[in-house]
């Protein structure tokens, strides 16, 4: 048999029957997978974004379960089915603000849509029910044996497979390990599907084992369904054809956005692993992907390229999908815009300022046509719209309703309480910000957190490692170390600064800002396969709104090696990963300092975002954050290279330049802003230079202000007791 077993560990040893079944069923499978594969490549350079948008579900897929059970233990509820589907429109829409968000995944656009009428026209929950010991089926025991009663199973219960997606869940779902063994092998496989290539339409559909459905005993249950629908939708596993050659059109999965995986990342704890080095560039395998094995906590998307040959099997004439998506279909079964409808929406921001437009996006299910929003004082550009720009007139929170109803009268009804909040406080310069409040994230400033799982966190120690250069305790940190989602993005966003003073060539604005950070270069192994080495990077990047967040200016950004402040670069782990050897936390002389000029946002109002992004390397940490003034710096230097680079460690100022000064004035200001010490030195030598500070202050902040004339920058001293 020409064909991959897959079978690597689910909860309970279970796994996907897929791969080793389809190929005795329909053993040209392969060759009609190609001719059907064939319009992909078209697709996936087609709409690659990711970010939120009012497109509708493009595809609408009507979908009956079939229930097969021998008593009520056994037996699945309408509820169960219905929380199900709600979880698959999660998933498959990638709807913000549920278990289906995550920042690196791809909105596939397809909904799948659960039937209320049944073939003949007549209402239906979209549930069928069948005993296994009556007529059609006539069993003599609960269990299913795959090989001998799949074909028997589907062509006595299923509907219509040219105008529904069959799902059959049955009590225990048991194969054989050969062809001449008994099928005795029960609860080892959780689900199986077939491709929408299959030759025999009476075969297509979806097998559950109950104990794998939503609500089951196994933490499986939630997502085996949407495994299974992924392959409905001819989406191999991840690990299909192991790494392969260096075509990425062959190798794993045949997707060129999900990494060759040289087998099943089924051990629950793995995070990163690098199984396959002939992808280029070469990245970590796709441990999260919902078509890998893993347990539900850890599955997290779908991806742009996935998402592409869904389409092209959907578009395919060939495909036993191309009917399901007939104009005619959803009104013949009672689903889409004649079927259930459920209210979602998201908006594109959630603090915002008066008078800025924010805009919201609905994702409901069922395809409704009409919308009745609700913003509890806020103003929309079109109540009645899918997708409504609102203002808000004034500070406070705000509530968010939405009324969706379809073609088919149904009605449903989402409220968000204080889902919006309006904030109109705005700072002057000097802004700086160490962290050492104890309210966090600081006052008036926010964290974005897409996914709502780790973000950006307050990190106090008041021994080493402290927060920047060792002069105060307090620091802020992404702990990348243990995040479990790659390319999860988390953002810290400032409160609104005013630079609207400053509208001249003099006096320049600059950031100042500081991190510590340090990748992992991990190479080891992974259950019986190698995960070779591998560089390990996260990313940093700064930008700046001028509209209140509505829209952002990349500015600047580093990552990896670029961005480590560690002396080797990458913290080294071989063999395996422990938090306490190759966590970073860095020490004082561990940190870096960086400023860039703002002059082309003066004389406007702004907002600062520092976003960290996962690479499930290790952790990052920022601090020292000062917007102020300077004066003009010549022409010829760079923002990024300013003429003074400096920071204060036990009473010290690490000073290092770039040409020679003739002169370095020094000005120490409580943080009152009095001057309480003043100091010159001169000259001074490009290069490295040591200056003591005042030790007998009282303990507290500091700011220190260093004029070389042709450049100032100014320092956060934390004075320790």
């Amino acid at each position: 048999m020409d064909f991959l077993i897959a079978g690597v560990i689910w909860m309970q040893a279970a796994w996907c029957g897929t791969d080793d079944f389809v190929g005795q069923v329909d053993p040209d499978w392969e060759f009609r997978r190609l001719l059907l594969e064939g319009a992909a490549p078209l697709i996936e350079s087609q709409q690659r974004t990711n970010q939120p948008s009012c497109t509708p579900s493009r595809y609408i897929i009507p979908v009956v379960f079939h229930v097969i059970y021998s008593n009520s233990s056994d037996s699945i509820s309408y509820q169960r089915i219905w929380n199900q589907m709600l979880r698959a429109h999660e998933d498959f829409r990638r709807i913000p603000e549920t278990a289906g968000f995550a920042t690196g995944g791809a909105d596939t656009e397809i909904e799948f849509s659960l039937a209320t009428k049944d073939p003949n026209g007549n209402p239906t929950t979209g549930v069928v029910y069948w005993k296994y010991d009556q007529p059609p089926l006539n069993w003599t025991s609960p269990d299913f044996c795959r090989e001998t009663q799949d074909y028997s199973m589907k062509q006595a219960t299923g509907w219509d497979r040219s105008r529904y997606l069959n799902v059959w869940i049955v009590p225990r779902l048991c194969t054989r390990s050969s062809s001449s063994s008994p099928c005795n092998q029960c609860n080892i496989v959780a689900g199986y599907a077939f491709f929408p290539f299959i030759l025999d339409p009476i075969s297509y559909g979806t097998v559950i084992g109950s104990d794998y459905f939503w609500g089951g005993p196994y933490s499986r249950g939630m997502r085996t369904l949407i495994h299974e629908l992924g392959h409905n939708l001819n989406l191999p596993h991840t690990f299909n054809n192991g790494c392969g050659g260096t075509n990425c059109g062959t190798t794993g999965d045949g997707i060129c956005d999900t990494p060759p995986t040289a087998a099943t990342n089924g051990n629950f704890s793995v995070r990163r692993q690098n199984t396959c080095t002939n992808d280029n560039p070469d990245l970590p395998d796709n441990t999260r992907n919902y078509m890998d094995y893993v347990v539900d906590a850890d599955m997290t998307h779908f991806t742009v390229g996935q998402r592409a040959r869904s389409w092209a099997a959907i578009q395919s004439s060939s495909s036993r999908l191309s009917p399901l998506v007939r104009s005619i279909i959803p009104q013949q079964t009672g689903t889409g815009a004649y079927g259930r409808v459920k209210a979602y929406f998201s908006a594109s921001q959630r603090v915002g300022c008066p008078g800025e437009p924010i805009q919201f996006f609905s994702y409901s299910m069922g395809a409704p046509h009409i919308y009745e929003w609700s913003f509890s004082g806020g103003i929309p550009d079109n109540p009645s719209a899918s997708c409504p720009t609102v203002t808000f007139p004034a500070a406070g929170t705000y509530d968010v309703q939405l009324i969706v109803e379809n073609q088919s009268g149904r009605r449903d009804t989402l409220l968000k309480q204080n889902y919006i909040r309006i904030q109109d406080t705005i700072y002057n310069l000097p802004y700086i910000q160490d962290f050492e409040g104890a309210v966090f994230p600081p006052l008036d400033s926010y964290i974005q957190n897409p996914d709502g799982g780790r973000t950006w966190d307050r990190f106090r120690s008041t021994s080493s490692p402290r927060g920047a250069y060792g002069a105060s305790a307090t620091s802020m940190r992404l702990a990348f170390f243990s995040y479990s989602s790659y390319r999860e993005s988390d953002s810290w966003v400032t409160p609104s600064l005013d630079l609207r003073p400053y509208t001249g060539s003099s006096p320049s604005v600059q950031l100042k800002f500081s991190w510590a950070y340090a990748c992992l270069n991990f190479e080891g192994t992974v259950g019986s396969y190698n995960s070779y080495e591998l560089d390990y990077i996260d990313s940093l990047r700064v930008y700046v709104s001028t509209d209140c967040g509505r829209t952002w200016d990349l500015v600047w950004q580093r990552s990896g090696r670029a961005l480590s402040t560690h002396p080797d670069g990458c913290i080294v782990a071989r063999g395996s990963v422990s938090s306490t050897s190759h966590q970073f936390l860095p020490s004082s002389s561990q940190w870096a300092t960086d400023s860039l000029l703002l002059d082309d946002y003066k004389g406007q109002v702004i907002r600062l975002r520092f976003e960290g992004i996962s690479g499930w390397g290790n952790n990052l940490y920022l601090d020292d954050i000062v917007v102020d003034t300077l004066p003009s710096l010549s022409t010829n230097l760079r923002p990024l290279s300013p003429i003074i680079r400096a920071y204060i460690s036990d009473a010290t100022l690490h000073l290092s330049i770039s040409t020679d000064l003739p002169n370095l004035a020094l000005r120490l200001y409580d943080i009152q802003g009095r001057e309480i010490w003043r100091d010159s030195q001169g000259p001074l030598s490009a290069g490295t230079h040591r200056i003591s500070l005042p030790d007998d202050l009282s303990p507290g902040i500091y700011l220190l202000r260093l004029d070389g004339g042709q450049s100032t920058l100014t320092l956060r001293y934390w004075h320790a007791p």
